[in-house]
């Protein structure tokens, strides 16, 4: 069984948006738990959208 192996990447988001991103997960309201899960959320929805991801 191989092993999926990840390159990641650091993205800088400006204090406003950052705030408010931490607003979302401290309304808890939408099951997220962190920044990085939050973004990775949103470009996937995007990508979708483009439709560059099923």
């Amino acid at each position: 069984m191989s092993k999926k192996r990840y390159k990641y990447h650091t993205v800088n988001l400006p204090e406003p948006l950052a705030e408010k991103i931490r607003e979302v997960i401290r309304s808890g309201k939408h099951g997220y738990t962190s920044i990085p899960e939050f973004v990775r959320s949103a470009v996937r929805r995007y990508l979708r959208e483009l439709g560059y991801l099923e």
